[in-house]
């Protein structure tokens, strides 16, 4: 195993901590991290909104600023905690001042550049359709104003290691080896909820020229897993398209379905097989015949922590791959882990 060393600077100048936790997710768009600083010199170690960097090992990790500085002491002792958060706060957070709010012709990717007016920075990995028109409400962060037509048309949004806003639509690569019980696995559990499976998932929505059924009543509708008749009816966001209303069933069948199954582990070590950094939204094997899971799964979230009590850790937070715009796993796993979702959706007029 990789003897890694987190190193967290800010305005260039390294910080020594005792503890550090690092915290990913392929459905946040802002990474954040935890410090405990070993600071022994006047005053506090560092700012909110000072500039800065964590690597593991070399490797970038984060790029952002100073969120919070909490120091502390007794009489003998003190404690300086300090949280880092992502550069892509600022599309999270603040409004967008464009001069016209306004961007015709574009799909997600042309919208998110259009309005990216701080500069945080976007990677498209995703295909996206088009609409004529794309109006910024007022107060609207970019994250807001992405959000929706993000959802339906089933994309993520993340952050890279750079600070930059990700968008994208299915899983971005592989790890290498697998998560095996008995080998490498330190801990795990898992979670199989029916709370959020439907039996169907109907979405409607209308268009905003035109009064034929095909504007005003139009409906797209997946198959979910559920064991008996569980509807579930979702108004279409935006304009709909037979198109877009499919492929918007399709991914809350998914979607649903896959947050009532999930599963967490810890393995010891920030690294997979190859030496790759574990990483959001990528793919791994897992075979723990305890939890009844032999299939691939994506990793939804990770932390990464280390201290000197709990070594070098990772817990990771993993789902059906489908969850998140992923393929048929086609593993061996108890039937609990059923799959979820539909491939496929109906399109119909009402």
């Amino acid at each position: 195993m990789t003897l890694e060393t987190v190193v967290f600077s800010v305005n260039g100048k390294t910080l020594p901590h005792t503890s550090a936790a690092l915290d990913e997710s392929a459905e946040e768009a802002v990474r954040t991290a935890q410090f405990d600083i070993a600071w022994t010199g006047a005053g506090i170690p560092c700012a909110p909104d000072d500039e800065a960097t964590i690597t593991v090992t070399g490797a970038l990790w984060g790029t952002g600023y100073v969120r919070d500085v909490r120091p502390g002491h007794d009489e003998n002792s003190r404690t300086y905690s300090v949280s880092f958060v992502s550069r892509s706060c600022d599309a999270t957070e603040c409004s967008i001042d464009h001069p016209t709010g306004l961007k015709r012709d574009a799909d997600l990717g042309d919208i998110a550049r259009e309005f990216d007016v701080l500069g945080v920075g976007v990677e498209v990995k995703a295909r996206t359709i088009k609409k004529a028109v794309h109006k910024v409400r007022p107060g609207e962060t970019l994250f807001q104003t992405l959000e929706t037509d993000a959802r339906a048309q089933g994309v993520l949004i993340h952050d890279s290691p750079e600070g930059k806003l990700v968008l994208a639509d299915k899983p971005e690569g592989r790890h290498a080896g697998a998560l095996v019980r008995g080998v490498n696995i330190k801990g795990a559990s898992a979670s199989l909820s029916g709370a959020t499976s439907f039996s169907s998932v109907k979405v409607r929505g209308q268009a905003s020229i035109g009064v034929s059924a095909s504007a005003l009543r139009a409906e797209a509708e997946a198959r979910g897993i559920a064991r008996r008749r569980r509807p579930l009816i979702v108004p279409f966001e935006g304009e709909a398209t037979s198109e877009r209303l499919k492929k918007r069933a399709i991914w809350e069948a998914k979607r649903a379905s896959g947050e009532g199954v999930s599963c967490q582990i810890t393995v010891a070590g920030f690294r997979d097989l190859g030496g790759q950094l574990w990483k959001a939204n990528w793919l791994v094997e897992v075979d723990d015949d305890w939890l009844g899971i032999s299939q691939d799964m994506v990793i939804a979230s990770l932390t990464l922590s280390q201290d000197g009590s709990g070594g070098t850790t990772a817990r990771l937070s993993l789902k059906d791959p489908r969850a998140l715009g992923g393929d048929n796993p086609r593993g061996k796993s108890n039937s609990a882990w059923g799959a979820p979702g539909s491939t496929d959706a109906d399109y119909r007029e009402v």
